[in-house]
Parts: structure tokens; C-alpha cells; sequence
């Protein structure tokens, strides 16, 4: 019995090797499944994808691929916030200061919900909508358009958290400036005030480095 014993003990030893040499190796990481796509937020240095598609206050469509080979100023805008009252004059004199510059766009978007109301129905008569929207922009003489952005896709996608919320696009769809409007919000700086997105601009149509790219917005 003692040498059957012996034997035994052996045999389960021999076993046991294998499964030793192995517990004598460094642990291998675990692997982790890739995490799954997502639509990411543009950010700096993004490109905007030419499918992108915006609605002006009459049903009218226009894309990204559209928009290529021009240098775009997007304000996501609102007609109530009190930080537009500073920011309206300004994009005013953004208007008339590139009033001749045929590659320069200036879009606003609204995305305030509470301002936009419902998605309209596919036969709906736009001319009955949006009317507070309307109203505001004969009051300011706005020339550039506004886009309606029902469900906050177009904020969601740029990352717009304020209005204003403005981003600067190159003319191959890159972002290249994110953030305020200026700096002068308070109205106090006069001549010492800077129009981050204008200077922005200036800098992508005179093909030189934006010195300011990214600020924190304010509203």
C-alpha cells in the first residue's frame, strides 16, 4: 500500500506541473473589449463632416460640403439670453465689416428649445413659424441667417453650451477657433477689446496662425 501510495502521490505531482510552470509566468493583462463607436463632439482641430445639414427658419436645407472653400463664423444665438444684447451689436459690425468678403460666412443657430418650439410637420407653411425669431432679427437688421436646431443636434455635435457659443471654420471644415464671442462682455474695454473671432478669421483669410484659438465662452 505504501508504494501504491507513493506512486500516486507521484503521478499527482506530475499532473500538478504544468499548471506550477504556468503560475511561474507573469500575469497577463486581461483583454478589454474595444469600447463601441460614438458620435464624438467636434473639438479644436476637427473636421466637420460635409453631411452635416442645417435648416434655416424656412425649411430651407444647407451642408458643411456647401460651406467648403469659405471661412464660416458660427454663433449659436439666442433671442432672449442678456448676453446677446451685447453680442448682437457685435455681430452686426461683423456683418458690415465683411460685407465684401464673398468667402466669409456668418451663421447663427438657434437651439434653445424653449425659443424654437416643436420640429414642424413635413407640410408645414414655415412662414407661420418661428415668429418670435422673426420679429427679433427685423428689430436688429440681421443680413446672415439664423438655423433652427430642433433636438440640439447641431449644439450637441459642436459642444455649445451658451449663447454666445462661437466657432470659427476654415475653409476645409477644420475647427479652428472655439469659445467667446470677445472679451468684452461688460462693455468696458473700448479700444483695448478683443473679437476673438474676427481676429480668428483675419488670421485663416490672411493665411497666418490664429494667435487666440480657444477661450472660455461667456452667457
Amino acid at each position: 500500500m505504501k508504494s501504491n501510495s507513493l506512486s500516486t502521490l507521484a503521478f499527482l505531482a506530475a499532473l500538478a506541473l504544468p499548471g506550477a510552470a504556468l503560475q511561474d509566468k507573469p500575469a497577463q493583462p486581461e483583454a478589454k473589449p474595444a469600447p463601441a463607436a460614438q458620435d464624438e463632439k467636434l473639438k479644436l482641430g476637427s473636421t466637420v463632416a460635409e453631411t452635416v445639414e442645417l435648416r434655416d427658419m424656412d425649411g430651407k436645407a444647407i451642408t458643411f460640403k456647401d460651406l467648403r472653400g469659405k471661412v464660416v463664423l458660427i454663433h449659436f444665438w439666442s433671442d432672449r439670453c442678456p448676453a446677446e444684447k451685447h453680442a448682437d451689436p457685435v455681430m452686426k459690425s461683423l456683418e458690415a465689416y465683411y460685407k465684401d468678403k464673398k468667402d466669409v460666412v456668418l451663421i447663427g443657430i438657434a437651439s434653445n428649445q424653449n425659443e424654437i418650439g416643436p420640429k414642424p410637420e413635413a407640410n408645414a407653411d414655415y412662414s407661420k413659424l418661428y415668429e418670435n425669431y422673426r420679429k427679433k432679427l427685423k428689430e436688429l437688421g440681421f443680413t446672415h441667417k439664423i438655423y433652427i436646431d430642433h433636438g440640439n443636434k447641431i449644439s450637441a455635435l459642436f459642444g455649445a453650451r451658451s449663447t454666445p457659443h462661437c466657432f470659427v471654420i476654415d475653409a476645409k471644415g477644420v475647427v479652428s477657433y472655439t469659445g467667446a464671442l470677445d472679451n468684452n462682455l461688460n462693455e468696458d474695454k473700448g479700444d483695448d477689446a478683443k473679437i476673438y473671432v474676427r481676429d480668428a478669421v483675419d488670421a485663416l483669410l490672411a493665411g497666418k496662425d490664429i494667435e487666440v484659438k480657444e477661450t472660455r465662452p461667456y452667457g
